[in-house]
């Protein structure tokens, strides 16, 4: 034989299995780091689909409310015509008095709602945009949980995974 007693081939079966269980642990721990960051990396993705979402509901909200500004100009602009025509037809002078004090009042008070859809809009394309904002700060998040993920893996697989 050659030497190796019981105790000794205790001693390198205790050891043995110790370095598998090691190795185990470190393959559960990688398994796990590398879970995490592929769900990091995921709501990182819906973050940013949110971010995409909420500047596209900004932009909609900006032509939705030119094209509401645009029609409240024009209903001004047949109104000040309607009235145009009553006040001329009674034989006034639409270009003086008060009769021009009528259709001044109409033509402010057009431009009043004009400017008040403007900005109920701009302030809802502000709020869209503050949502993509919120979105794109929180995809950073979760990109940098998956990175830290990655590179906290055991023996230096995370960096060579990430391939940096």
């Amino acid at each position: 034989m050659s030497g190796w007693t019981t105790a000794s081939y205790l001693a390198a079966a205790s050891l043995a299995t110790s370095v598998a269980g090691t190795g185990l642990g470190a393959i559960g721990q990688a398994r796990r780091a590398q879970a995490a960051a592929g769900q990091a990396s995921y709501q990182a993705q819906v973050a940013r689909n949110n971010q995409i979402i909420a500047e596209r509901s900004a932009t909609l909200a900006e032509q939705q409310g030119q094209a509401q500004e645009d029609r409240q100009r024009l209903k001004t602009a047949q109104l000040l015509g309607s009235q145009r025509a009553a006040l001329a037809a009674q034989g006034g002078d639409v270009n003086a008095g008060s009769d021009l004090d009528i259709l001044g009042d109409t033509a402010r008070a057009g431009e009043s709602d004009a400017q008040t859809i403007r900005s109920n809009t701009m302030l809802q394309a502000y709020g869209h945009r503050l949502e993509a904002t919120s979105a794109a700060g929180q995809a950073n998040l979760y990109e940098a949980n998956a990175a830290n993920e990655m590179a906290n893996l055991p023996f230096g697989i995370g960096s060579s995974l990430l391939g940096r």
